[in-house]
Protein backbone atom coordinates (compact mmCIF):
# COMPACT_ATOMS: atom_id res chain seq x y z
CA UNK A 1 0.00 0.00 0.00
CA UNK A 2 2.75 2.37 1.03
CA UNK A 3 4.95 2.14 -2.42
CA UNK A 4 1.29 2.64 -4.45
CA UNK A 5 0.86 5.66 -2.27
CA UNK A 6 4.38 6.67 -2.93
CA UNK A 7 4.11 6.24 -6.39
CA UNK A 8 0.86 8.06 -6.85
CA UNK A 9 2.33 10.85 -5.08
CA UNK A 10 5.79 11.12 -7.35
CA UNK A 11 3.01 10.65 -10.52
CA UNK A 12 1.04 12.91 -9.21
CA UNK A 13 3.75 15.64 -8.28
CA UNK A 14 4.96 15.68 -11.98
CA UNK A 15 1.46 16.05 -13.54
CA UNK A 16 0.87 18.86 -11.06
CA UNK A 17 3.58 20.50 -10.58
CA UNK A 18 3.71 22.48 -13.66
CA UNK A 19 0.15 24.00 -11.94
CA UNK A 20 1.43 24.31 -8.34
CA UNK A 21 4.32 26.26 -9.65
CA UNK A 22 1.90 29.26 -11.76
CA UNK A 23 -0.48 29.08 -8.93
CA UNK A 24 2.14 29.75 -6.73
CA UNK A 25 4.25 32.26 -8.24
CA UNK A 26 1.37 34.39 -9.23
CA UNK A 27 -0.23 34.37 -5.53
CA UNK A 28 3.46 35.51 -4.57
CA UNK A 29 3.15 38.50 -6.92
CA UNK A 30 -0.35 38.93 -5.89
CA UNK A 31 0.56 39.00 -2.07
CA UNK A 32 3.37 41.44 -3.02
CA UNK A 33 1.22 43.49 -5.85
CA UNK A 34 1.75 46.98 -3.41
CA UNK A 35 5.31 46.70 -3.03
CA UNK A 36 6.53 45.76 -6.35
CA UNK A 37 6.15 48.51 -9.17
CA UNK A 38 5.61 47.40 -11.93
CA UNK A 39 2.50 44.54 -11.43
CA UNK A 40 0.17 47.51 -10.52
CA UNK A 41 0.28 51.29 -12.07
CA UNK A 42 1.03 54.03 -9.26
CA UNK A 43 -1.76 56.26 -8.64
CA UNK A 44 -1.25 59.54 -10.07
CA UNK A 45 -0.93 62.53 -8.01
CA UNK A 46 -3.56 65.43 -7.46
CA UNK A 47 -4.93 67.98 -5.36
CA UNK A 48 -7.00 66.77 -2.81
CA UNK A 49 -10.83 66.33 -1.97
CA UNK A 50 -12.52 69.65 -2.19
CA UNK A 51 -16.30 69.02 -2.53
CA UNK A 52 -19.02 66.48 -3.80
CA UNK A 53 -20.35 69.23 -6.08
CA UNK A 54 -17.07 69.83 -7.72
CA UNK A 55 -16.35 66.03 -8.32
CA UNK A 56 -17.48 65.62 -12.74
CA UNK A 57 -19.44 62.88 -14.10
CA UNK A 58 -19.50 59.72 -15.14
CA UNK A 59 -20.62 60.83 -18.27
CA UNK A 60 -17.69 63.06 -17.94
CA UNK A 61 -15.23 60.85 -17.57
CA UNK A 62 -16.48 58.33 -19.86
CA UNK A 63 -16.02 61.12 -22.60
CA UNK A 64 -12.43 61.63 -21.44
CA UNK A 65 -11.72 57.82 -21.61
CA UNK A 66 -13.12 57.48 -25.24
CA UNK A 67 -10.95 60.19 -26.46
CA UNK A 68 -7.90 58.04 -25.37
CA UNK A 69 -8.46 56.09 -28.71
CA UNK A 70 -7.77 53.09 -26.92
CA UNK A 71 -8.46 50.11 -28.84
CA UNK A 72 -9.83 47.74 -26.49
CA UNK A 73 -11.91 50.44 -25.38
CA UNK A 74 -13.76 51.75 -27.86
CA UNK A 75 -17.42 52.21 -25.71
CA UNK A 76 -18.92 52.28 -22.84
CA UNK A 77 -19.60 48.38 -22.91
CA UNK A 78 -15.94 47.82 -22.88
CA UNK A 79 -15.31 48.78 -19.55
CA UNK A 80 -15.44 46.27 -16.89
CA UNK A 81 -15.03 48.87 -13.86
CA UNK A 82 -15.47 52.48 -12.78
CA UNK A 83 -13.79 53.29 -9.08
CA UNK A 84 -13.69 56.56 -7.51
CA UNK A 85 -10.93 57.07 -4.91
CA UNK A 86 -12.55 60.15 -2.78
CA UNK A 87 -8.87 60.45 -1.02
CA UNK A 88 -6.85 60.74 -3.77
CA UNK A 89 -9.90 62.54 -5.94
CA UNK A 90 -9.66 59.89 -8.97
CA UNK A 91 -11.25 57.61 -10.80
CA UNK A 92 -9.96 54.70 -12.03
CA UNK A 93 -11.23 53.31 -15.46
CA UNK A 94 -10.80 49.62 -16.07
CA UNK A 95 -11.30 47.87 -19.32
CA UNK A 96 -12.69 44.31 -19.67
CA UNK A 97 -9.56 43.18 -22.30
CA UNK A 98 -6.09 44.87 -22.60
CA UNK A 99 -5.80 45.18 -18.73
CA UNK A 100 -6.07 49.08 -19.47
CA UNK A 101 -6.40 51.38 -16.84
CA UNK A 102 -6.83 55.23 -17.17
CA UNK A 103 -6.96 57.19 -14.25
CA UNK A 104 -8.60 60.40 -14.53
CA UNK A 105 -8.65 63.51 -12.04
CA UNK A 106 -12.19 64.10 -10.10
CA UNK A 107 -12.29 67.59 -10.48
CA UNK A 108 -11.24 68.50 -13.98
CA UNK A 109 -11.98 65.19 -15.60
CA UNK A 110 -8.67 65.56 -17.21
CA UNK A 111 -6.58 62.00 -17.70
CA UNK A 112 -3.91 61.56 -15.38
CA UNK A 113 -2.57 58.62 -17.04
CA UNK A 114 -3.37 55.45 -19.13
CA UNK A 115 -1.45 52.37 -17.66
CA UNK A 116 -1.63 48.44 -18.76
CA UNK A 117 -3.16 46.39 -15.05
CA UNK A 118 -0.16 43.85 -14.79
CA UNK A 119 -1.91 42.29 -11.68
CA UNK A 120 -5.58 41.70 -13.49
CA UNK A 121 -3.46 39.84 -16.18
CA UNK A 122 -1.55 37.92 -13.30
CA UNK A 123 -4.73 37.36 -11.26
CA UNK A 124 -6.42 35.79 -14.29
CA UNK A 125 -3.65 33.55 -14.97
CA UNK A 126 -3.88 32.91 -11.34
CA UNK A 127 -7.19 31.40 -11.26
CA UNK A 128 -7.01 30.31 -14.76
CA UNK A 129 -9.51 32.69 -16.32
CA UNK A 130 -6.83 33.47 -18.84
CA UNK A 131 -6.34 30.05 -20.34
CA UNK A 132 -10.85 30.43 -20.82
CA UNK A 133 -13.70 30.08 -18.49
CA UNK A 134 -14.15 26.48 -18.57
CA UNK A 135 -10.69 25.45 -17.76
CA UNK A 136 -11.22 28.13 -14.85
CA UNK A 137 -14.18 26.34 -14.44
CA UNK A 138 -13.65 22.46 -14.38
CA UNK A 139 -9.54 22.44 -13.58
CA UNK A 140 -9.10 24.52 -10.81
CA UNK A 141 -11.34 22.76 -8.82
CA UNK A 142 -9.20 19.34 -9.93
CA UNK A 143 -6.21 21.19 -9.12
CA UNK A 144 -7.42 22.15 -5.50
CA UNK A 145 -8.53 18.27 -5.01
CA UNK A 146 -5.21 17.30 -6.37
CA UNK A 147 -3.33 19.72 -4.01
CA UNK A 148 -5.01 17.90 -0.87
CA UNK A 149 -4.35 14.38 -2.33
CA UNK A 150 -0.45 15.36 -2.77
CA UNK A 151 -0.72 16.99 0.62
CA UNK A 152 -2.16 14.14 2.44
CA UNK A 153 -0.20 11.24 0.25
CA UNK A 154 2.86 13.55 1.93
CA UNK A 155 2.16 13.27 5.10
CA UNK A 156 1.14 9.63 4.56
CA UNK A 157 5.13 9.05 3.48
CA UNK A 158 6.75 11.10 5.97
CA UNK A 159 4.95 9.42 8.67
CA UNK A 160 4.69 5.75 8.04
CA UNK A 161 9.00 5.33 7.94
CA UNK A 162 8.32 7.32 11.34
CA UNK A 163 5.40 5.10 12.84
CA UNK A 164 7.96 1.87 11.62
CA UNK A 165 10.92 3.04 12.96
CA UNK A 166 9.44 4.27 16.38
CA UNK A 167 7.51 0.14 16.52
CA UNK A 168 10.91 -1.25 15.71
CA UNK A 169 12.52 0.50 18.37
CA UNK A 170 9.90 -0.20 21.21
CA UNK A 171 10.14 -4.30 19.74
CA UNK A 172 14.11 -3.80 20.26
CA UNK A 173 14.13 -2.85 23.63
Amino acid sequence: MYHKIRSSHKIGGVIFSLFFLVLASTGLLLALKDSLGFVRPPEAKVPDFVSAGAIVSIERVLEAVLAQKIPEIASHRDIDRIDYRPNKNLFKVLSKRGYHEVQVHGSTGEVLGVETRNDQLIEDIHDLQFFGEGISKYALPVIAVALAGMAATGIWIYAVPVLRRRKFQKKSQ
